[in-house]
């Protein structure tokens, strides 16, 4: 049970800035990812274990989600929170000083246990701390400043990369000041009641129906994401800048898509999503049917733009009918569905595109899917006899 907990701009940012952790437990190091092949050359599969190193905490987040909002229920959020984005600092800055890319790989596995506690219970203590618009408007900026934070490590880690594969991972340390920051200014509501209840407690339909969403929606916000690049040089574009530069044009579309979500978080949340998968559906049309490259990328735009409008939708949705006894198993079962379905984006595509003949000859198929699941959420709104406020 909740009690009052006063909560404003600064608390929000402080719980805000740790969602970065995911964001830069992969992309940190994609620039450097070729010198690490390179140093460990000598390592028997090494061109299977440098991608499992900057994947591997996203695993992690997919599997030890649900633990960690078990944990932060019956254990508390904030404690939990400050210990594992310290001990993340220090995991994710340990590769500084190895030469063995199996130590790296045990530190890998510690950065992505902590993103998973820290992603969970950031997110919980916002559902916890906040209500109505302003718990809206804080959970649709976790989607911006993830975006935003993307652009910027990728660019850090190309630019320490020039000074070895090692260098990136000092960015890590900036997971401390952010700790000190929750410490300082995040205060935890208080429990009337110590007895925690079980996963039964959990409202089962709900979370079911929200996770099978977010899967669906992860998998469309990575194939844009992920294919962007793949599929620029088949428009001509093969110089690496202007890939980066039109991989980053397109990206802008998802902070652009929170923030526009502040604006119609009131409406029915079937409209939403019915809105924005078609949206999404229609972004994909459009990619597939592109006569060059500035047409694709205005596209994928409008596909960011649709995603960055769906993930906010589905985490407010997915929170809504939480309480907060059971809050962070919840909002455990959310992260670990969004980060299955960046897995599966990586095996899905790449089928279509088997079966299909080519990626860009499989975003129809992937379109007609979206299309789907935003009818189905139209006629579960009309079905329901909703009307506009």
């Amino acid at each position: 049970m909740e009690q009052g907990v006063k909560a404003g701009f600064a608390q929000g940012l402080a719980l805000l800035l740790p969602a970065t952790s995911a964001v830069m437990g992969i992309l940190l190091l994609v620039p450097v990812a070729p010198q690490m092949m390179q140093a460990f050359a000598d390592v028997p599969g090494v061109e299977f274990l440098v991608p499992v190193l900057l994947t591997l905490p996203g695993l992690c987040i997919a599997l030890f989600s649900p633990l960690a909002g078990m944990l932060g229920d019956r254990l508390g959020r904030k404690r939990l929170l400050i210990g594992a984005m310290l001990v993340y600092g220090l995991a994710g800055m340990v590769p500084m000083v190895l030469s063995d890319i199996y130590q790296i790989l045990a530190s890998r596995l510690v950065v992505g246990i902590c993103e998973a506690l820290i992603m969970t219970l950031s997110t919980t203590l916002i559902g916890d701390l906040f209500t109505g618009q302003a718990r809206e408007r804080w959970l649709s900026s976790q989607t911006a400043v993830a975006s935003v934070s993307a652009l910027v490590f990728l660019a850090l880690g190309g630019l320490l990369g020039r000074e070895g594969w090692q260098a990136p991972f000092a960015i890590y340390g900036l997971a401390w000041p952010m700790a000190l920051g929750v410490l300082l200014l995040v205060r935890e509501p208080a429990r009337v009641e110590r007895q925690v209840p079980g996963w039964s407690a959990l409202p089962g339909r709900h979370v079911l129906l929200t996770s099978v969403t977010t899967v669906l929606a992860a998998i469309l916000f990575y194939t844009i994401q992920i294919n962007v690049s793949t599929v620029l040089p088949g428009f001509g574009v093969t110089d690496p800048a202007k890939i980066g530069l039109f991989s980053a044009i397109a990206s802008i579309g998802t902070p652009l898509g929170s923030l526009i979500f502040w604006t119609v978080a009131k409406r029915d949340v079937r409209l939403l999503l019915g809105v924005e998968f078609a949206l999404m559906a229609a972004a994909f049309l459009a990619m597939a049917q592109a006569p060059d490259s500035t047409w694709f990328i205005a596209s994928a735009f409008v596909g960011q733009v649709a995603a960055g409008l769906l993930l906010p939708t589905l985490l407010t949705w997915a929170m809504s009918a939480l309480a907060f006894e059971v809050r962070g198993r919840g909002m455990g079962i959310w992260q670990s569905s969004f980060a299955i379905g960046q897995f599966l984006s990586a095996l899905v595509v790449p089928a279509l595109a088997a079966a299909t003949g080519g990626t860009i000859d499989a975003f129809p198929v992937i379109a007609a899917g979206a299309l789907v699941v935003g009818l189905l959420s139209l006629l579960l709104l009309f079905r329901s006899g909703w009307r506009a406020a």
